[in-house]
């Protein structure tokens, strides 16, 4: 079946939900709709606004930008790549031509107007828009990490905890229930308000992705009664075992149960129920009764458990709750008051108002702009983003408009973000939006792995697992076994797959020795290291994985370690950057001056000053913070060299011109040559981080400490073409390909579930269940078990994953300790090692010509305190005449009435009040002057630039007032108002320095400048 079909057989509205397999060129599907619709003459509001791409990732945004521009290029170009989009669009190629040549210029000249975004930024951008009628500030600032405001919070409101006060008895209460439902093997509850935050945190989180409030049960009167229950039936089950004489059965739970009972642990009788009985069974006649009436009872003592277990289940994090809905509103109080919110807000103050039936307005006005949405990576959708998405995609598709998702439920791999891969599942099925047409497909080709991984990977998924008992249903769910996929012509009939099995053994490795010689001989066969990946599950053994390539010389690209946060060079700056904010902090002080940073730069120019020189003088100091006082004396060459200059700049120069100082300062470049990304990262991180609206210190070393949600932004680019081997987890390489994958799997142990949901209409309760509780019990049995499908599709997808990132040659190297979880679906019979592939020959192996980086070092020249040249009355005017006289390019006949339309619109854009006649009289007085009119009139081959910004060789830019370009001369006129002669010098400087830039620009014509004093109505030539 063809989805994309050619614009004039489109029916609007329609829903198309397109599924695309590993490898199947989805992103490729995505960008060429994109293209279609906004090329075409058929298709009804199909402008740049009219069209929105939602992506979950930025490095998804990026990507189908970039390739959205190529599309329009190779049409513009009439490539023959293009000829996909002509078969789409019904318009002749000249016209197509054209459209893509002009749609190119709209979208750079209206970037905004682009909307190719990621799901958080796009309902950030609604948010912002509805925030007022939310209650919110817009000026908000936005926190991935909840966890520094949450403690903040808690710590504010244990501030009331005390004897006698509501808070304190409350928790006292919580305290005494927490430690009640701690089983006797647990350790003892030393640091409540730990453990309370940690769970708080954990809530919160979990919160943000459901809309329905969470509920708390009182149940206490009915374990009350429960416990009091099994307190006499044990009392007479023990009885009955006592008289009889019956031996004790040493298999039965009974024995745990009743000691557990009498002692008063009923946290430990949870789960405990069993069917064996608890004597032994006997045939004599006079033992039968009461061998009938223990079991009786033992009977009822289950049952009476199972019931327990149901409220124990529903009631472990009620304590949690509770405390939880008390501090929530000092939480409110604080993100109100230091106007910030939590990314999970976002979505779930949305769906509050929706639910209230009340739509915001922005809604509505989103409603009459976005015709056509499309959806990348559907599957990754959660509940909440659905729910708040389906009012405006359901207003488009009611007026004649479209939806386009693309996604693959069997790489659905972020269930622990709360993504639901069902949502896409159920619409395949069934049309959520009855007015539209309802279109399924699924790209059949895989455009990227040989036929070989492809046939591996069927008998995976298709036949092991969809066979499995164990395994069946979850593969099932997530289609994992019934996709239908085949290779393009070229790739049929090759590729290369081998299973290893190596057993276990910490002490020698074995999959250490294997991975090295892997890439031996994948070398010998030509293949570059760049060309390899090893992909395994833990950033833990990411790092092991780095560590063995390093000890053997093999070069490595860890992508689990591109966060800048984690290299040294970063740490010490940012400790710098702590001392300059608190000069208190001697610990940041100190780490920063035994660093490498600083024993580089004084290793240059001070050889005799040694590190431990310095650790011995913190030593000796210790006790006399601050630490930088003593340092003043001891070292006073050295402060004022290196930190008298950075101390007084802080809080008065921006963010980056205080990090660009202290590059400068110490020579990072030149010193630590081999960490130049992570410090023009710094630079880049700072910038985005400015761009947001925040430009102090202290904000950004709270930024600094963000949690892994942030990582992204400070993850280094890699350049694609670096000769290294790719070590990454399977979460990292999703959407990625390599020519060979080395996959290294370890048995995976389920450690449980930290909460069940169970929703209702009414809002969620958190359940604890563990698989002790959940035998027996089949309401708890229920719940569990769909976690655990829902656990095992996530990790049955991340295996697919990994399986579908090799373009000609895959290796599963399974290390296994008994008959575990993934390695028992390995058929390492079926792929073990065999003849290679012939030689690979990777072509050119010419390394790039390479360009060496400079980086500007020169110091920033300031001076605290008022511009003694000019006043602020004085400068503004300056400024204002600047602009008029910015305005004019030449002069002609009746000029002065142009001119006092000049004044009146640069005053219009000002807001600035002088007189009008008095502008015109200084300005015509200047341009009238003998010594430069002539530049202001016209000539056919001259040229003028105004207000235009030079660069010299250094790349300093320098803006010139007005600059006249004639066939043999070149004049540079700087305009200075104000009487004041005395910073002349300082003016000769300056337009040497611009004549200077003009000669190497203009090497073949004569250089001249003038400095022009508008008020003094004076004219001075400078060469």
């Amino acid at each position: 079946m063809t989805v994309l079909k050619k614009d004039v057989s489109l029916r609007f509205p329609h829903l198309v939900i397109l599924k695309a397999s590993a490898g199947s060129g989805k992103t490729h599907a995505l960008s060429k709709r994109f293209v279609q619709l906004i090329l075409s003459n058929k298709i009804q509001n199909n402008n740049l606004r009219n069209i929105l791409a939602i992506t979950f990732s930025n490095n998804a945004a990026k990507e189908m930008k970039e390739r959205i521009l190529k599309w329009l290029k190779l049409v513009y170009l009439n490539s023959q790549e293009a000829e996909e989009i002509s078969h789409l669009v019904s318009l002749e190629r000249g016209e197509l031509t054209d459209k893509a040549g002009e749609l190119m210029d709209e979208i750079l000249n209206n970037y905004s107007d682009f909307q190719v975004r990621t799901i958080d930024s796009f309902m950030t951008t609604v948010f912002r828009a509805s925030a007022i009628d939310l209650g919110y500030n817009p000026e908000f600032e936005i926190l991935m990490d909840n966890s520094p405001l949450i403690e903040y919070s808690f710590n504010l409101f244990l501030k009331n905890v005390e004897e006698g006060s509501k808070e304190g008895a409350l928790l006292e209460e919580i305290v005494n229930k927490i430690q009640e439902q701690r089983q006797s093997e647990g350790s003892y509850l030393w640091d409540p308000s730990e453990n309370i935050v940690d769970q708080i945190n954990n809530m919160h989180r979990k919160f943000s992705a459901i809309w329905k409030k969470p509920e708390t049960g009182d149940f206490d009167e009915d374990m009350y009664k429960l416990r009091e229950r099994l307190k006499a039936i044990i009392e007479k089950t023990e009885d009955r075992i006592e008289k009889s004489g019956l031996e004790r059965s040493k298999g039965s739970k009974y024995n745990r149960v009743s000691i557990a009972v009498r002692e008063g642990r009923f946290s430990d009788i949870v789960g405990e129920s069993g069917d064996r009985i608890p004597v032994t069974k006997t045939t004599k006649r006079d033992l039968l009764p009461f061998y009938e009436q223990i079991s009786s009872l033992w009977k009822e003592a289950c049952e009476l458990i199972n019931q327990y277990t149901s409220l124990y289940a529903q009631t472990y994090y009620t304590p949690y709750l509770k405390i939880y809905k008390e501090f929530i509103d000092t939480v409110e109080m604080v993100k109100r008051h230091q106007e910030k919110i939590f990314i999970g807000d976002i979505n779930r103050e949305l769906t509050r108002y929706l639910n209230c039936n009340i739509v915001p307005d922005v809604y509505f006005r989103i409603g009459e702009t976005i015709s056509h949405f499309l959806i990348d990576e559907f599957q990754d959708t959660s509940p909440i983003q659905w729910k708040n998405l389906f009012p405006l995609l359901e207003n488009s598709l009611s007026q004649k408009g479209s939806l386009f998702v693309v996604g693959d439920a069997k790489q659905a791999i972020y269930g622990f973000r709360n993504a639901d891969y069902t949502i896409m599942k159920d619409i395949e099925t069934k049309n959520p939006f009855p007015s539209a047409e309802h279109i399924v497909g699924e790209l059949n080709i895989n455009y990227r792995s040989k036929q070989k991984i492809l046939d591996f990977n069927e008998q995976v998924f298709k036949e092991i697992i969809a066979k499995s008992n164990k395994y069946g249903e979850a593969g099932k769910r997530s289609g994992l076994t019934d996709y239908s996929q085949e290779a393009k012509g070229e790739n049929k009939n090759s590729g290369y797959v081998e299973v290893v099995l190596l057993e276990r053994d910490d002490e020698d490795l074995p999959e250490r020795q294997k991975i090295r010689e892997l890439i031996e001989e994948l070398r010998r066969r030509g293949y570059q290291y760049k060309d390899i990946a090893i992909l395994t599950r833990r950033n833990d053994d990411v790092v092991k994985i780095t560590t063995w390539l390093n000890e053997g010389d093999i070069p490595f690209i860890s992508y689990s370690s591109l966060d800048i946060r984690r290299r040294k060079v970063a740490v010490e700056i940012v400790s710098l950057l702590n001392f300059l904010d608190s000069p208190m902090d001697d610990l940041s002080f100190a780490s920063f001056v035994l660093g490498d940073i600083f024993r580089g730069t004084l290793k240059r120019y001070y050889p005799d000053m040694s590190r431990e020189r310095f650790r011995e003088f913190f030593f000796t100091h210790r006790d006399s913070p601050p630490l930088y006082k003593p340092f003043q004396k001891e070292f006073a060459n050295i402060w004022e060299e290196y930190f008298e200059g950075l101390f007084r700049m802080s809080g008065y120069l921006p963010l980056y011109d205080i990090v660009t100082e202290i590059f400068s300062t110490f020579k990072v470049f030149e010193i630590c040559s081999d960490e130049e990304a992570a410090f023009v990262k710094i630079l880049e991180v700072i910038k985005e981080f400015e761009g947001k609206g925040y430009n102090t210190l202290r904000d950004f070393l709270s930024f600094t400490r963000g949690s892994e949600a942030d990582e992204s932004e400070w993850d280094m680019n890699i350049p694609k073409e670096t000769e290294a081997v790719n070590v990454m987890t399977f979460h990292k390489a999703k959407g990625l390909e390599f020519p060979v994958a080395v996959v290294l799997i370890y048995p995976e142990h389920h450690t449980g579930f930290n909460y069940i949901i169970k929703e209702d209409r009414e809002g969620v309760s958190l359940l604890k269940i563990t698989g002790d509780m959940a035998r027996g019990n089949s309401q708890l049995d229920n719940l569990y078990y769909e976690d655990q499908i829902r656990d095992m599709v996530d990790s049955l997808n991340t295996l697919y994953v990994s399986f579908t990132r090799a373009r000609d040659e895959l290796y599963i190297l399974g290390v296994r300790k008994k008959d575990s979880f993934p390695i028992n679906l390995l058929p390492a019979n079926d792929y073990p090692p065999s003849v290679k592939p012939s030689i690979v020959f990777p072509g050119d192996k010419t390394i790039p010509a390479q360009f060496e980086i400079s980086h500007c070092c020169k110091k920033i020249e300031w001076q605290l305190g008022t511009d003694r040249t000019l006043n602020i009355e004085e400068r503004e005017r300056g400024e204002f005449i600047h602009r008029v006289l910015s305005s004019i390019e030449f002069i002609n006949e009746g000029f002065e009435e142009g001119l006092t339309k000049i004044i009146k619109r640069v005053k219009d854009g000002t807001g600035a009040e002088y007189d009008e006649n008095a502008l015109a009289e200084a300005v015509m007085g200047i341009i009238r002057h003998g010594e430069i009119s002539g530049y202001f009139r016209y000539r056919p081959d001259r040229v003028v630039k105004r207000e235009q910004e030079f660069t010299d060789l250094e790349g300093n830019l320098f803006r010139m007032d007005r600059v006249v370009i004639d066939k043999d001369k070149v004049m540079v006129i700087d305009y200075k108002t104000g009487m004041d002669r005395e910073a002349e010098d300082t003016y000769i400087s300056q337009i040497k320095t611009y004549l200077k830039i003009m000669k190497e620009i203009y090497p073949d014509r004569t250089i001249e400048g003038k400095i022009v004093y508008i008020d003094l109505k004076r004219v001075m030539g400078v060469n």
